[in-house]
């Protein structure tokens, strides 16, 4: 049956074709989904295989320290963080978040210190990434905008790079953009079971790293945009109140069992101070640009020598914040040269990471190398000078078109890190979450470029035959 007509005249469809049209559209979604993952996953296991054994050579201080606790917990279980007396308990573990080494544990449990399975967990969790910002911008835009968005992260060496690393940036970008989809999903009609999840992701990011912290009410500040008047305090709390019941478990062991008020982890006013000693190239401010100096000097100033073992034993809490203090002196002495300084920095967090090593296939076979040079050829197009365009082209289209709840979805948690993390030592790593929704925009400028194109191209009347046929 096509249908019938209306006392109006005007067609309605029958209902048993408007259940295969949606059964139609659901497949579809679901064929693409796979497509995406699968062409994620491969793309990360073809990285790995290639360059697992060079790893190790990057971040190698920084992967020891999580590697350190995660065989503290191994070896004395999950309950000896809230043990003051363990040495799962030591200070100078709180440089980071426990979240990554309890993973870590946990999968060193199943599979003996194999690096190997937590590079492929890592992969596969990086590709559900992709999956969730096909969705995300198939929820405000058409699906072949969420389908090249997916495709982008999918490819991205950017993002199969950092995915095989032994370090948990990957891993956090995953919990905010499932956070700020979920809120994408309830912007027409607020569902507070959904906000406190999105809560609840976001303090999950902050197990594996703590850069996430004030996202949640940071995030808050955006629902004036998108809900009503009568709805934005209680989803304001209610976001709040999921990412704070979250990390609240962090924050208690800290007070156990240090005593202390640290809400995740330490080493803020170390980063602060380093990062601004990065910018002053004279050296005039006489700040230290590494640990060692940075604990050297604490010893020689305090006439400690003890201090110049460690970053936080003994008196790391007292030692941190005296860092802090210091750092601000100086932003207070100097606030337009700050100033400039978090410009830059923002900038370039804007830059996509040169990665330092790209897809690479080792088999001699003909398949293998027309299959390397095509990944090759695709991974190249990963370039500031290419992907920025295309933003500011989909960030320009959305402006034109006055839809500003969606593009203040969509650069809630760019803005979120621009602001925090300018005013601290940045690494690509750090801020890795912000080109996902980049590349949302970005698919929507190749989808209304290419729609332009096709315009130009082809005359109304033949693609209105091309239709009818």
């Amino acid at each position: 049956m096509k249908g019938r007509e209306n006392g109006d005249g005007a067609k309605v469809n029958h209902p048993a074709t408007e259940i295969r049209r949606a059964t139609a559209a659901s497949r579809r979604r679901i064929l693409i989904l796979v497509l995406i993952f699968f062409t994620a996953l491969g793309v990360r296991l073809l990285n790995w295989q290639s360059h697992r054994t060079k790893v190790s050579e990057v971040q190698t201080y920084v992967v020891l320290n999580y590697k350190h606790p995660a065989k503290l917990i191994y070896q004395n279980g999950f309950a000896s963080l809230y043990d003051a007396s363990s040495s799962t308990s030591n200070p100078d573990l709180l440089g980071h978040p426990p979240g990554y080494p309890i993973l870590l544990s946990f999968i060193y449990k199943v599979f003996p210190a194999s690096d190997s399975a937590v590079q492929i967990l890592q992969a596969a969790l990086d590709s559900l990434c992709a999956l969730i910002l096909f969705l995300l911008a198939a929820e405000f835009f058409p699906l072949a905008v969420g389908t090249i968005a997916g495709l982008m992260a999918a490819f991205a060496p950017q993002f199969s790079w950092n995915a095989i690393q032994l370090l948990p940036d990957s891993l956090a970008a995953l919990p905010i953009l499932l956070a700020i989809y979920l809120i994408a999903r309830t912007r027409d009609r607020p569902r507070m079971l959904s906000i406190l999840i999105a809560g609840m992701l976001i303090g999950v990011s902050c197990w594996l790293r703590a850069n996430a912290l004030l996202l949640a009410p940071f995030t808050a500040l955006l629902f004036p945009a998108i809900f009503r008047r009568d709805q934005r305090l209680r989803a304001a709390l209610t976001l709040i109140g999921g990412a704070c019941l979250v990390i609240a478990p962090l924050t208690i062991r800290n007070a156990v069992v240090f005593g202390k008020f640290i809400p995740v982890s330490l080493g803020a006013g170390q980063t602060l101070i380093e990062g601004i000693a990065d910018y002053n190239t004279d050296s005039s401010l006489g700040l230290p640009q590494t640990d060692i100096e940075l604990i050297r000097g604490e010893a020689i100033v305090y006439n400690r020598p003890d201090y110049a073992n460690s970053l936080f034993t003994p008196d790391g809490v007292e030692r941190d914040r005296a860092r802090t203090a210091r750092g601000l002196a100086v932003i207070r002495a100097h606030p337009l040269w700050f100033a400039g300084v978090m410009v830059r920095r923002a900038t370039s967090m804007l830059r996509l990471e040169r990665t330092p090593l790209r897809l690479e296939v080792t088999s001699s076979g003909d398949v293998a190398r027309l299959l390397h040079s095509m990944l090759r050829g695709i991974q190249k197009l990963f370039m500031t000078a290419i992907i920025l365009p295309l933003v500011l082209v989909g960030a320009s289209m959305l402006i034109y078109k006055r839809h500003f709840q969606t593009l203040a979805i969509l650069l809630v948690v760019p803005f979120y890190y621009l602001c925090t993390q300018s005013a601290l030592h940045t690494e690509y790593r750090y801020v890795l979450v912000i080109h996902y929704f980049l590349f949302v925009l970005a698919a929507l400028g190749v989808y209304r470029i290419v729609c332009k194109i096709t315009q130009l191209l082809i005359k109304p009347s033949d693609l209105l035959t091309l239709l009818d046929t």
